[in-house]
């Protein structure tokens, strides 16, 4: 009779765990960076190696896809972000243009419609630290505008 009752309390239990939130709790999707990265960005600057770099280009973001549009190499790939870290990381895998078969590692952050992104040249492991791009760091720090 014991037994029973136990599992009928434990199935209680468990249908109190519910996948909804509670209220006031945020719903981490709708506040994801994912979200916040989607639509077209147009290249504000470019330095790489410490030098800049003019460079017109449009970078879109589509759910965890992404777009490099330069006009003379198309680079897409797939795109994975942990808003949680300090920075927060980026992890750009390319499957499509002249770097085709990398991964590129960053760090990014999000100030309303500008987007900073310092990057690992494509196949590099080490990941940038800082938003900075020396000859010495050999990193790629590009600046974006959310296109209206």
């Amino acid at each position: 009779m014991i037994r029973p009752v136990l599992l009928a309390v434990g199935l209680v239990c468990l249908a109190g765990l519910s996948t909804t939130a509670a209220p006031g709790v945020k719903d981490k999707a709708k506040d994801s960076d994912l979200k916040k990265l989607e639509g077209d960005w147009a290249i504000e600057s470019w330095v790489q190696f410490g030098q800049t770099v003019p460079l017109e280009a449009t970078w879109s973001f589509k759910g965890d896809k992404y777009t490099l549009d330069q006009g003379t190499n198309v680079e897409e790939g797939g795109l994975k972000i942990d808003q949680e870290k300090k920075p927060p990381t980026l992890d750009l895998n390319i499957t499509g243009g002249r770097c085709k078969g990398n991964d590129q590692v960053g760090i990014y952050k999000i100030d309303g419609d500008t987007l900073t992104l310092c990057l690992a040249w494509p196949g590099m492991t080490d990941r940038p630290t800082e938003f900075a791009s020396t000859a010495e760091n050999r990193t790629i720090l590009i600046t974006l505008k959310r296109k209206k």
